[in-house]
């Protein structure tokens, strides 16, 4: 009777005219998905609540049945504690961090450097900034790790200073308030100076802090080889290091073997999920390959694992619709869902068992007309086990809207299917006595 939560990061969406006036979800050819449906049943849930708007982190926190709003910490410091990079007897704060182009003569702002670069060229951007930035005077040291086209995590930590997390975002993109990050529709398109969010003298010389890194990594990137190359070549340049989402120390989270007597699998990508993970007695699986998830052996290597895994709750996040969403490209959104459905969530299908209970559904929206994330619903699907169909026919935004499963929000998915599977089993069992 295990339990199997497979992820779709951002694959909820709203209909879009060159689709047809359908969602991705909606015009992907989704067979496996389909049978799933026709064998269970669907609704729309919130993933936090109206006001938030989820990134992967805080909805996996919610998804696991952990209240994001009591126990998320923030996004920096979920990523400083999955990366390691937060040393024992150390104040610290963490960020995370995009690789940005900024044309100063034009006043325009690429926050993602239009996801164009490679690994190799991040590493060595990462290793010049890491060698040559100099923090001496504020005592304090720092690490920075690059990843993923433009992503990455930054770590200040000093045993001299206090540091704080609640401080503004160089981020245009997003306003910082408590651990959130809200987006910004209509920003100014250039790097933002971080000031204090608290009259303390911890934020005030955090903010001081960032702001001379800032200033020091514009320097070394304008000189780097990699953008004199890029610049011949006609690319944007990675000229820039915008930070967001300084978070708190994180609170104590009851461990999930305790709240459920069950064990707990999580396959991710993301070095927030490991600390998630690391947080509520999970064990954690890194699950990472090229272009975006989406190759063949990859998925179907993951549902292989996926089978075997001996947890009695497995957890995927699944990357692959969600970058699309953000480059307002929907039909490679759709064909990120095709490649799933018929390398991952097929192989599943094959493979369990009858008892064995699926739950489908996304960490958040990511709509192609907003090239972000949104506060949008998202729609679950729960099949197998003895959970009544509903007269679903296929996992997309529309047919959850109809669907009669009865839960509303993200953490309350494991304790409704927890409890009809130990229903489940407890009948079983009767039954065998008899």
């Amino acid at each position: 009777m295990k339990i199997y939560m497979i992820i779709l990061d951002g694959a909820a969406d709203r209909k879009i005219n060159i689709l047809g006036n359908q969602t991705p979800l909606e015009k992907a050819k989704t067979e496996a998905l389909n049978q799933f449906a026709q064998n269970g049943q669907e609704t729309m849930i919130e993933i936090i609540d109206n006001q938030i708007v989820p990134e992967s982190d805080s909805g996996a926190m919610a998804l696991l049945s952990y209240e994001p709003k009591v126990y998320y910490p923030g996004r920096g410091t979920l990523e400083g504690l999955g990366t390691g990079f937060i040393p024992k007897g150390y104040n610290y704060v963490a960020f995370r961090i995009n690789f940005a182009s900024y044309d100063k003569n034009n006043k325009k702002l690429d926050r993602r450097t239009a996801r164009g670069l490679v690994d190799e060229e991040l590493k060595q951007l990462a290793k010049e900034i890491n060698e040559k930035v100099d923090l001496s005077k504020f005592k304090v040291e720092f690490k920075l790790l690059a990843f993923g086209h433009h992503r990455g995590i930054l770590c200040f930590y000093s045993k001299e200073k206090q540091l704080s997390g609640n401080i503004s975002n160089t981020d245009p993109g997003y306003k910082k308030e408590g651990v959130w990050g809200f987006p910004v529709s209509n920003y100014e398109p250039k790097p933002q100076r971080c000031y204090p969010l608290d009259e303390t003298e911890e934020a005030r010389f955090t903010a001081n802090l960032v702001n001379e890194f800032e200033k020091q990594t514009s320097k070394i990137l304008e000189k780097s080889t990699i953008n004199e190359k890029r610049e011949q070549e006609g690319k944007m340049l990675a000229n820039y290091i915008l930070i967001r989402d300084g978070g708190e120390k994180p609170k104590k989270m009851p461990k999930f073997q305790e709240k459920f007597n069950l064990t707990l699998s999580i396959y991710g990508q993301l070095p927030a999920e490991k600390a998630i993970a690391n947080l509520i007695g999970a064990k954690f699986t890194l699950s990472k390959a090229l272009d975006l998830q989406l190759d063949k052996k990859f998925l179907e290597d993951c549902s292989r694992k996926l089978i075997q895994d001996e947890a009695d709750v497995v957890f995927i996040h699944v990357k692959g619709p969600d970058e699309p969403g953000h480059d307002n490209e929907p039909f490679n959104k759709v064909k990120a869902i095709e490649l799933i459905d018929k390398h991952l969530i097929a192989n599943l299908l094959n493979e369990i068992k009858k008892e064995d209970i699926v739950i489908v559904t996304c960490d958040h929206a990511t709509p192609c007309e907003l090239k972000r994330h949104s506060k949008d619903k998202v729609p679950i699907l729960i099949s197998g086990g003895n959970f009544k169909k509903d007269g679903s026919i296929r996992y997309d935004e529309q047919t959850a809207k109809k669907g009669k499963c009865p839960i509303t929000k993200a953490i309350e998915i494991l304790p409704y299917v927890i409890e009809k599977r130990n229903e489940m089993k407890d009948d079983k069992n009767r039954k065998s006595k008899i």
